[in-house]
């Protein structure tokens, strides 16, 4: 934004009358129609300390709105349809599907928008900041607080079926605190090209009436010709996201047609007692699909109540360099750090060419294994240490799936570290390296890998190669093993 903008104070076009009583923050009069002046004014307007009650602002291109921190606060100014969107770049069909078109050039910062949910309760489509057909957006420093349905919503218009797109939208250093978990997402993507979300900060986020696509970051595109990739997600925290079936992250791949759904990294994140870490919803893919290239870096997960990774039917996933822990060790209701595969309306999902590599693994008290595998059509798991598991460190799944189509081969499992730690009186008093389930449960199966190899793995004496008396053999080209 060019600095040499003017600046454009809001209390200029709100009553003195009413500067007390914004500035102690119990004032009820209604700004909307004051800082919706200011907007229209300038290119650059400054929100002052205080508490302003507000409806619907919409915002405009080559536009700056910033504040003084938390103690500019922008409040829903009621619980009707005109507080539905708090700022808002296009509603219904505005815009058009040409990006050329997009509004653009926006910079929020330094400001705190409170939804008020404890007060108004749950509302699907209400949302802090609205965001369709926008281009070059950055959101600094922002609190999002109490949002009643999202605090962030990156859509294809509020119109069912309206195809909008968004490029270069980046949200930085900003918290999403849902207050109450009586919500939806913290941000939710639709339609994104290029997002960057970094240093930032979900917590308190939830609902325990919905099921799956609740939680910090949501991916849900509606549409084939809905667009989400090049999207950088690093040294973010999601904490106590862990109301039923909600998630630090959630990708859905369902819509993917194309070159529209791809590439997504994660990095040097920390997810703490959420419900699942990184959850995803896919559709049945194979090798020559369009890889979605999910890369998971450096990342540390502490005590998620089920899955921390679920990979399922993604293709191209990368899992490296990250830390899975649950403290104290053996700790939880049980639940896999990695999970690949999964079968959805009877239809399995293979995890296709999956990599997970150099990670630690410590205390995980597992439903199936450490990493368990559904479904996979290639995986390399290599220089991974697997320390105090209360279970099996890996475990396939040997049980037929409705459609037959389920499939684990290509394994490669090599250079692995299996060990207890350090002697304690809570030492795991059984762990295995390798396992088989049938419908999830620990079996007595024989399971034969037919393109598949296991070799030089560091397994500790106490702890026992194959669980269970099954036997898993790897018929690749080198020495098979049971």
């Amino acid at each position: 934004m060019p600095s040499s903008l003017q600046v454009t104070n809001v209390l200029d076009f709100i009553p003195a009358s009413e500067h007390a009583a914004i500035r102690a923050g119990h004032s009820t009069y209604d700004c909307t129609g004051g800082i919706q002046a200011a907007i229209a004014a300038a290119g650059k307007v400054f929100v002052p300390a205080g508490v302003y009650p507000v409806k619907q602002l919409n915002l405009k291109s080559d536009f700056e709105l910033y504040g003084e921190g938390d103690a500019s606060e922008l409040k829903a100014y009621d619980r009707t349809l005109a507080s539905e969107f708090m700022l808002v770049t296009h509603i219904r069909d505005g815009g058009s599907r040409r990006v050329a078109d997009n509004m653009r050039n926006i910079h929020l910062h330094d400001l705190k928008l409170n939804g008020r949910v404890a007060e108004f309760g749950y509302e699907q489509y209400f949302y802090l900041l609205a965001v369709n057909a926008t281009s070059d957006l950055t959101v600094e420093r922002v609190m999002f607080y109490g949002f009643r349905g999202d605090g962030m919503y990156v859509g294809s218009g509020t119109l069912a079926s309206t195809e909008r797109h968004n490029q270069r939208i980046a949200v930085r250093d900003c918290v999403f605190d849902g207050a109450v978990k009586d919500n939806r997402n913290g941000l939710s993507i639709i339609d994104c090209d290029q997002l960057t979300v970094e240093n930032c900060v979900f917590r308190n986020i939830g609902n325990a009436k919905l099921s799956r696509s609740v939680g910090g970051i949501d991916f849900e595109p509606d549409h084939n010709w809905s667009v989400y990739r090049h999207v950088t997600i690093a040294h973010c925290r999601f904490v106590g996201i862990d109301s039923v079936n909600t998630a630090g992250i959630t990708f859905f791949n369902g819509h993917q047609a194309g070159d529209n759904i791809h590439d997504w990294v994660v990095s040097d994140c920390q997810f703490t007692n959420c419900y699942w870490g990184i959850d995803t919803s896919t559709k049945a893919k194979t090798v020559a699909d369009r890889p979605d290239n999910l890369s998971v870096l450096n990342c540390h997960f502490l005590n998620s109540i089920r899955v921390d990774v679920a990979v399922k039917g993604l293709s191209g996933t990368q899992i490296s360099g990250c830390t899975f822990q649950r403290s104290p060790p053996g700790s939880g209701p049980g639940g896999d750090a990695i999970r690949l595969g999964a079968i959805a309306s009877r239809t399995s999902r293979n995890a296709i060419n999956t990599v997970i590599t150099g990670n630690t693994f410590t205390g995980i008290r597992p439903q199936m294994g450490v990493i368990g595998v559904l479904g996979a059509d290639g995986l390399v798991c290599a220089g991974n240490v697997f320390t105090d598991i209360h279970a099996t460190c890996i475990n396939f799944a040997e049980d037929k799936s409705p459609d037959n189509a389920r499939e684990i081969d290509r394994i490669v499992i090599s250079g692995n570290v299996a060990n207890h730690g350090a002697r304690t009186a809570s030492r795991p008093a059984a762990m295995s390296f390798l396992s088989t389930s049938d419908e999830m449960r620990i079996s007595k199966g024989h399971l034969v890998l037919e393109h598949s190899f296991e070799y030089a793995n560091d397994v500790e004496n106490s702890v026992t190669k194959v669980a269970n008396g099954a036997t898993i053999q790897f018929r690749g080209a080198t020495q098979s093993r049971s």
